[in-house]
């Protein structure tokens, strides 16, 4: 009785195959492929482009197996084609999953080992198969692909796609789930399939189409779910982005508060000291107060400089975010604090050491180097009896000049881009020289740039009244002097030569 019913089943999924199921299944392979292909030029996302190359293979591998199809009369004259290059479209199927899995759960971040060992034996993969399918087709030898694929191949795939899975089991993401389920159940209907064929049980191909098709519902379901994780990261990262605007906004409101109560106490001091005729104390502390008032200017000015370059590393780290960048972002975030921690702890101090000064301009350059994707070598040399421990300075006084190299010289030039600082002593004036391999003043002052120009002008301008303001009580003051380079009349770069009297 229970071979009748079988018998009955059997043939009942036969008449099935040989009408228009496997028509519906090839064209739900086709237009799930072709979805995919699309939503890959727009998330610019691999896994949506090798998952639509792994349904187009499957698509191929089919058409010979269909026979109620509209193009059946072209897959019959060229069906000793795709007889022949059948064992290699089953091996190309293991070779495009493997890719597929590779990119949709993100192993190369998540398990660099594992990544470099999958990418070797897909590439052993791809150069086996290229051999034995020449040797195969010179020598009219299709037998010995197949021996070799149904011997050797495929049980090296099944156990390679096995370890596979066990090292996606263990990856920390709800992504793999969708893999693992897909995969396991193809797998196990695979093997109902097999065990068909053997008994010789009618309808042995209707477990393979069950499993292609829950496996690539579940692949698809998958990479939905990919994208919502990715948009809901970008939300986020947006939504700390505004966070940290509304934090620096807060603080710069604190610091102004703060400058405003000090002016009011410098005038306070100044009135009293009118009313008692107390003219010479009133010249010294007219003086003192605009010496005070210039440096609460300078640094409200520097305060407003701030934000706008904490916004732009934010974005930068919110780009990394969105295209997936862990390690960048974490690397840029750690230089990105690091540095404004420098500029925070030094913004209440008139004067820092020049080793202090350093450390921050080499922060800056590493900053502005990963923000900017630029390439720029920054060195320090100092002579033997230059102390930078001992010699005190502005804070950043050094960097609207590191600054303007960047974006004034070494913006627009192509290959290696270098800033030089050298320190010397001559008897008592400190010398900063600051180098650039840069395209040139003239040539930058060609450059539409305007609203640039201006912005890098006034830090220029800014630390120029800072270095004049710190030394006005000693017998010279310090200079700025900017020097074009030149080598066979043609522009070599930039140099600024910096003199602070100590």
């Amino acid at each position: 009785m229970l071979f009748y019913l079988l018998f009955d089943f059997s043939s009942f999924i036969n008449s099935l195959f040989n009408g228009y199921l496997s028509l519906f299944i090839l064209g739900f392979l086709f237009t799930l492929g072709i979805y995919h292909f699309l939503l890959y030029f727009q998330h610019k996302d691999k896994s949506y482009l090798y998952y639509s190359l792994y349904l187009l293979v499957i698509f191929i591998y089919l058409l010979n197996k269909t026979h109620s199809f509209f193009l059946t009369g072209i897959i019959v004259r060229y069906s000793s084609f795709l007889w022949f290059i059948n064992t290699a479209l089953q091996w190309t199927i293991f070779i495009v999953y493997a890719l597929f899995v590779q990119t949709y759960i993100d192993l190369k971040w998540a398990n660099p080992k594992w990544n470099t060992i999958v990418n070797y034996a897909l590439i052993a993969h791809v150069a086996a198969l290229f051999i034995i399918l020449t040797y195969s087709y010179i020598f009219d030898d299709f037998p010995f692909m197949q021996n070799v694929f149904y011997y050797f191949v495929a049980p090296i795939a099944l156990l390679s796609g096995i370890v596979l899975l066990l090292v996606i089991w263990h990856i920390d993401t709800m992504l793999k789930h969708y893999i693992i389920i897909g995969s396991v159940f193809y797998m196990l209907m695979a093997f109902v399939s097999l065990y068909f064929i053997i008994y010789n049980i009618g309808g042995s191909l209707f477990p393979f189409y069950l499993a292609v098709i829950v496996e690539n519902i579940f692949f698809a379901l998958g990479l939905g779910a990919k994208q919502k994780k990715l948009l809901l990261d970008k939300n986020q990262a947006q939504q700390t982005v505004i966070e940290e605007q509304k934090l620096n906004l807060t603080l710069q409101k604190n610091i102004q508060k703060k400058l405003d109560r000090e002016v009011a106490l410098q005038t306070e001091k100044i009135f009293q000291l009118t009313k008692k005729n107390k003219k010479e104390q009133q010249h010294q502390l007219a003086l003192a107060y605009s010496k005070q008032t210039l440096e609460l200017r300078m640094r409200a000015l520097q305060t407003q400089m701030n934000p706008h370059f904490l916004f732009n590393s934010l974005n930068s780290i919110k780009h990394f975010i969105i295209n997936n960048n862990k390690r960048e972002a974490t690397f840029f975030l750690s230089k990105l604090s690091m540095f404004i921690r420098k500029i925070l702890d030094n913004s209440r101090l008139k004067e820092i050491t020049l080793q202090e000064e350093v450390t921050i301009m080499q922060l800056y350059l590493e900053v502005e180097n990963i923000r900017l994707k630029k390439d720029i070598q920054f060195s320090v040399n100092s002579d033997d009896t230059v102390n930078l421990n001992a010699i005190k300075i502005p804070p950043l006084v050094l960097q609207p000049f590191i600054e303007n190299a960047i974006w004034h010289g070494l913006a627009l030039r192509k290959g290696l881009k270098t800033i030089q600082m050298n320190i010397s002593m001559v008897n008592t004036i400190l010398k900063i020289s600051i180098l650039d391999n840069g395209i040139g003043r003239e040539n930058a002052a060609k450059h539409k740039a305007a609203k640039l120009v201006e912005k890098e002008s006034l830090g220029v301008d800014l630390s120029k009244k800072r270095l004049i303001a710190y030394t006005n009580h000693k017998t010279t003051t310090a200079s700025v002097i900017f020097k074009d380079l030149y080598k066979d009349n043609k522009p070599t770069g930039t140099e600024v030569v910096i003199k602070i009297p100590l």
